[in-house]
């Protein structure tokens, strides 16, 4: 099969992958994306699995090793700030913002919609209607909306989320921000501190447009922390006074929940102290999971974290997009038909992506000793 109409809903990085490996492999994608202009980060630091890798090279976006930071060791801090313990391991990262670029830049801008919502899928026809009331049909219709998915909620209203009962404080410090001693400590590292239900970890990334140099980079990390009778609805009342349910964005922290956590901060190591304090837009996610009986219905399918939340622990978000997106567009080329294809489909990737949910779980309880 080639030449398929394919309409997708999202145009981050599960959308960008989709529309990229389908327009190569000659369907006709179109991404409406709601933001009216470029995406923001959402995040930080990626792991930049092997997959991820491979789809830039494959698709000749651009050359992984121009756009990734690399960690030679994986390294646990004592509560002092001593190496508890080190092992020989290389891990390989990236940014959110380098990344997403690169995508978007390889997409054709003709077929790329900002500004444009789709509010309603009919899956027995694989129809959108978008926000200004317009409908439009085609041979499939790709949902990659983000765990918020509005799609996901109209095909399955009974599936929720299911919070973890503890959260991941973020951030990102430009390495030029830094101390000298702080560099050091984490540079050519992934470094680690599990203290009492509480777990950071910490490692360089590449600068906005994909600086690797040194100097030029910046220092992700990620905090699991347990809520220990604090109010989850104060942490996540932002700045504007409103809650929000998934994450309070970075800049939107109000300053007592700012500053009550830097003071928590005092329990980590000292260099993770320092990292801490010296990040100004702080943010908060909860941890959560969600999973899909299946993520295709009709001619509707369901992508990335519209279908399945892993928790972070298995670094395999934006890794399950990519598989996602490669997945779909191996299965249309080797089926005759779109059903054959999307069913075929939707057993494999359904398969991993429970597996992934629950491997998360187990990865999150143990490392944070939760029961």
């Amino acid at each position: 099969m080639r030449g398929l109409d394919v309409l997708i809903s999202g145009g981050s990085m599960g959308g960008l992958f989709t529309g990229i490996a389908l327009e190569r492999s000659g369907h006709q994608p179109t991404i409406y994306e709601r933001s009216a202009g470029a995406l923001k980060s959402r995040g930080g630091g990626i792991v930049a699995q092997q997959n991820i890798r491979q789809f830039l090279s494959n698709h000749d976006i651009v050359d992984p090793g121009d756009i990734t930071t690399r960690s030679h060791e994986r390294r646990f801090l004592t509560e002092s700030g001593g190496v508890e313990r080190a092992v020989s391991e290389t891990m390989v990262f990236t940014s959110w913002d380098a990344l997403y670029r690169q995508l978007r830049d390889a997409f054709p801008d003709e077929q790329y919609r900002t500004g444009t919502e789709v509010t309603e899928v009919t899956p027995e026809t694989a129809t959108v209607t978008i926000d200004d009331g317009t409908e439009r049909t085609a041979d499939v219709v790709v949902a990659a909306e983000g765990g918020q998915s509005t799609t996901r909620a109209q095909l399955h209203p009974n599936v929720e989320p299911e919070f973890a009962s503890y959260v991941a404080w973020r951030g990102v410090v430009d390495e030029a921000a830094l101390p000298a001693t702080c560099v050091e400590a984490f540079d050519g590292t992934f470094t680690f501190y599990q203290g009492a239900d509480q777990l950071i970890l910490a490692y360089f990334i590449p600068g906005p447009d994909g600086e690797t140099e040194s100097g030029s980079r910046r220092l992700n990390w990620v905090w699991y922390d347990t809520l220990d009778g604090r109010d989850r609805g104060a942490i996540f009342t932002d700045s504007s006074e409103t809650e929000r349910t998934f994450s309070v964005s970075p800049g939107r922290l109000r300053e007592p929940i700012h500053h009550r956590q830097r003071e928590r901060a005092a329990t980590l190591p000292p260099v993770f102290e320092t990292l801490v304090g010296e990040t100004s837009d702080l943010f908060v996610q909860a941890i959560y999971d969600l999973t899909v009986p299946s993520m295709v219905t009709d001619r509707v399918c369901l992508l990335g974290d519209g279908a399945f939340v892993a928790r972070p622990h298995t670094a395999a978000g934006t890794s399950k997009a990519a598989g996602d997106a490669t997945a779909l567009a191996d299965a249309i080329v080797s089926h005759e038909s779109v059903n054959e294809a999307l069913t075929a489909w939707d057993q494999t990737r359904t398969e991993y992506g429970t597996t992934l949910v629950d491997r998360g779980k187990q990865m999150g309880d143990v490392r944070l000793n939760l029961n």
